[in-house]
């Protein structure tokens, strides 16, 4: 047994014996038997009894507490310290949105082919500040009708950053008042980077959208990475959709299109018609080398496209023309797809956020991982131990894994269909600390190991005792 082995074998123990210390809240309200009790209904309603988790947390008040206790610390420290800033930290915390979570809960039950996991906010006054961020209203997922039946990666997510600029311009009045909240504003209007012509204000106000992400891998079809020889990955096609925020590409075409028609030359080309505005590769251009084009044709990126779709409104990076035209017309979809339904049986159809990887996704993505550590590592030492976690996080077997995201009447439900329970999160949480002394001891051998390998000293390197070292160089010296 090596040493990392007996360190882990007798702290394990030592750390179960420990006594429990912990920081006790100062100034928490009383409890309320009726409220709490009434919270815990609220919260384990929506979990799934028994299983191989089932967990609940009450938080109610606790921020709250922290937030007065961390103030009572900093006007104590300010009596040695006058620097300390004058700042309203109750305030602030209110201000992320955080103390609106009043418990969470967990669960893990056993389902055909892995596990389902829930985990849930309560949140009784309604989600605000970053707790929005997300999204706060459920509706049918869009991406269903757009993937075409097949895909392998897709997710569709509310996103409204809007709420990060809206805190950060409340923060800013709070620790610096008006002249705060007047710079944020100031920064916001001042124009992007040449060749961009429009504000951060600008992008802000469309801010409050949806990011759709579509990939479908095509196994039958292999191609080797570019730069990484004997690493081969599946032909892809993939687009890259945020809603709103089309506007960008035609800002962009308008600073570019001059600059071609004076002569400019680049690796790209205009794209103008009902359909689409924007960007397009030109595999032809002078600018790319015959390698270059090489890789991109074997990539299958010949017409990848930066581009407005005119119709809906979206931004959209994308592989291909071909494929992105797809996206938009009828078509057996991504609801229809035997895999797909599989995978996300049970699951709600409506909410804010939807990710789903196929079983060919993680198959593929194994056989990468497989082959880069094999490279790399090889077959012993680290590259084993390498190998054994790819074999536990990516079995042979592996199923696909879906999410979403939802909101309930009193707060924000997130259920997933996974090869995995939380219990192994929550087991992996435990034990980093002891996986981390671990590898530290082994790193310390490896150091000592190397320290007492013997060091070779050819006689060319040692110096001529016959020639005369007094004299050297003093500068600096």
């Amino acid at each position: 047994m090596n040493t990392a082995s007996i360190a882990i074998v007798f702290l394990a123990p030592l750390m179960l014996l420990m006594p429990r210390v912990g920081v006790s809240l100062p100034d928490q309200p009383p409890p309320d038997p009726s409220a709490d009790a009434a919270r815990f209904q609220a919260v384990t309603s929506q979990l799934d009894p028994g299983g191989t988790v089932h967990a609940y947390v009450s938080v109610d008040g606790d921020l709250t507490a922290i937030g007065g206790f961390v103030k009572s610390f900093m006007d104590d420290m300010r009596k040695f310290e006058q620097d300390i800033p004058q700042v309203d930290v109750p305030a602030l915390l209110k201000v992320s949105g955080l103390d609106a979570i009043s418990a969470a809960g967990a669960s893990s039950v056993r389902i055909q082919d892995g596990f389902r996991n829930k985990i849930y906010l309560h949140v009784p006054e309604g989600p605000k500040a970053f707790l929005r961020i997300m999204g706060s209203q459920s509706k049918p997922f869009e991406v269903l009708k757009l993937a075409p039946a097949g895909c392998d990666l897709v997710v569709e997510q509310d996103l409204n950053l809007k709420v990060v600029y809206e805190a950060v311009l409340e923060a800013a009045g709070i620790m610096m008042g008006e002249e705060g909240k007047a710079m944020v504003q100031g920064a916001v209007k001042q124009p992007l980077p040449a060749p961009l012509t429009f504000t951060a204000e600008k992008v802000l106000a469309d801010l409050d959208t949806q990011v759709t992400v579509i990939l479908d891998a095509d196994p039958d079809k292999m191609v080797e990475l570019p730069d990484a020889e004997g690493i081969q990955i599946p032909q892809l096609s993939g687009a890259v959709m945020i809603d709103g925020l089309g506007w960008i590409a035609d800002e962009l075409v308008k600073a570019f299109e001059p600059m071609l028609a004076q002569g400019n030359r680049a690796p790209f080309r205009v794209v103008r018609n009902a359909n689409w505005v924007g960007m397009q590769l030109a595999i032809d251009s002078e600018t790319l080398s015959v390698k270059e084009r090489k890789e991109i044709k074997a990539l299958g990126f010949e017409t990848a496209m930066f581009a407005h779709h005119r119709p809906s409104g979206k931004l959209m990076l994308v592989s291909d023309k071909a494929f992105a035209d797809k996206l938009f017309l009828p078509k057996p979809g991504l609801a229809q797809d035997p895999a797909f339904r599989k995978t996300m049986a049970g699951l709600p159809m409506e909410g804010m956020g939807l990710s789903y990887a196929s079983p060919v996704f993680f198959s593929s993505l194994r056989k990468i991982l497989r082959k880069t550590n094999e490279l790399e590592n090889g077959m012993q030492g680290e590259g084993f131990f390498v190998g054994t976690m790819l074999d536990l996080t990516f079995p042979k077997n592996a199923r696909g894994e879906g999410s979403v995201s939802t909101t309930t009447k009193n707060g924000m439900l997130f259920v997933a269909n996974s090869a995995h329970s939380l219990k192994g999160s929550m087991a992996i949480s435990l034990a980093s600390p002891m996986l981390m002394a671990g590898a530290s001891v082994l790193s310390v051998n490896r150091a000592i190991e190397d320290l007492a390998e013997p060091v070779e000293v050819f006689e060319q390197d040692l110096p001529d005792p016959r020639q005369d070292h007094r004299e050297f160089e003093r500068i600096g010296d």
